[in-house]
């Protein structure tokens, strides 16, 4: 019971001026202004944003097993 009061305390809590980050998935091959423009299609503008984590996927390679 402890566990739910605490959890109903922090959802409450006024973040004030928190700003959480913007994650921005840029796959291999695509540029960062490909990736940005497509977070914001989705998402809508950035604006002067500063806090945004780019997260670069790229295709897993093979290993090679006789070397």
């Amino acid at each position: 019971m402890r566990l739910r009061n605490r959890v109903e305390v922090l959802e409450k809590k006024d973040r004030g001026d928190f700003v959480p980050f913007v994650r921005i998935i840029q796959h291999e091959g695509q540029s960062e202004e490909e990736a940005t423009a497509g977070h914001e299609a989705e998402h809508g503008p950035l604006g002067n944003c500063a806090r945004i984590l780019r997260v670069i996927i790229r295709e897993p390679k093979a290993l090679d097993a006789s070397a």
